[in-house]
């Protein structure tokens, strides 16, 4: 039976933590048992309800085609970095939740990339569309009146990536693990980087509106 987590980007279910969930699994797993959930992705929203039923409804983040109060949990996975409206994302968040609703966040974790890594530090950083969602995701929840509940961060692998370094930091690219919009000499130092193609960090934040 399909579920929500079908119709994320491949990589979020190729990244583990280990032994432990996948990217996929984790930015889902808050509020899985509640009785409307939704995954929000680029193009649309994947409703799922306690009975079974599925459906993908196409649909722009600022304009979701929900009745209001009408959603017990919300997952968003690597999306708020690649938006502008902060404002209004969160706002259409809050009126689609129910009341004490969870939102489920997934984030990059910005990486150091090591003493040497300055550089490809600043690049990764200023390519962001939308630094904050990276740097102060909590400071964003908080002020739309989201109670911030956890603020977690966990080191995830990418399986096959050592099969091909520059095919994986372009698949890290466009699922929004890294800036999509990356310069390509930056995307060539992740590349020529020890560990950037393969292990990353994310953060996940769960609020309750």
């Amino acid at each position: 039976m399909p579920t929500a987590g079908d119709v994320l980007d491949p990589v979020l279910h190729r990244l583990r933590a280990g032994n432990g969930p996948t990217a996929a699994q984790w930015c889902r797993s808050p509020g899985a048992t509640s009785r409307v959930r939704a995954t929000l992705v680029q193009d649309g929203i994947a409703l799922e309800a306690g009975d079974g039923a599925f459906g993908v409804v196409r649909a722009r983040p600022l304009a979701l085609p929900l009745r209001t109060r009408s959603v017990d949990r919300i997952a968003v996975p690597l999306l708020l970095p690649l938006l502008h409206d902060m404002s209004g994302l969160f706002a259409e968040l809050r009126r689609v939740l129910a009341p004490h609703g969870l939102l489920s966040v997934l984030l990059p974790a910005p990486a150091s990339f090591g003493w040497r890594g300055g550089e490809l530090r600043r690049a990764v950083r200023a390519s962001w569309r939308h630094r904050s969602a990276v740097e102060h995701p909590e400071w964003l929840a908080s002020s739309a009146d989201f109670a911030v509940l956890a603020d977690d961060r966990l080191d995830f692998t990418l399986d096959g990536a050592a099969e091909d370094r520059p095919v994986a930091v372009a698949d890290l690219c466009a699922a929004g693990v890294y800036p999509p919009e990356l310069p390509a000499s930056a995307r060539a130092g992740l590349v020529a980087h020890r560990y950037a193609a393969h292990r990353v960090r994310l953060r996940r934040i769960v609020a309750r509106r």
